[in-house]
């Protein structure tokens, strides 16, 4: 009985740690990485986290107030996504950049309308 009062609160306080320090990611966060790699990948560009990285921290101005700062684990996470996809639908993105937008959109951001 002792180790059920012990063990269930620590049980309790792992799994919070575990979640509260996963990365989570908004919704706008994710569209505009989609946005971003998809223009990088139509543009024949390279679509490395690298390449978005630079992007992303180029595009901040010295004096802004909030600076975007880069997402290396959703910028990865999206590079998997693109790998998971057949060559003909990566080829079908890279010639149409809503094709891209729709196709990682249906993976990272379900029933989400694409625009």
């Amino acid at each position: 009985m002792l180790k059920i009062k012990f063990l269930l609160p620590l049980l309790i306080v792992i799994s919070a740690a575990v979640w509260w320090l996963m990365p989570h990611y908004s919704d706008e966060d994710k569209g505009y990485y989609i946005a971003m790699f998809c223009t990088l990948t139509h543009d024949g560009r390279g679509n490395t986290p690298k390449d978005m990285q630079q992007i992303i921290e180029g595009s901040n101005s010295d004096y802004a107030l909030q600076k975007i700062h880069f997402q290396a684990g959703l910028a990865e996470h999206l590079q998997t996504i693109w790998q998971d996809l057949s060559p003909e639908q990566q080829q079908q993105a890279r010639q149409e950049s809503l094709s891209c937008r729709r196709l990682l959109s249906e993976k990272l951001l379900p029933g989400q309308p694409v625009q």
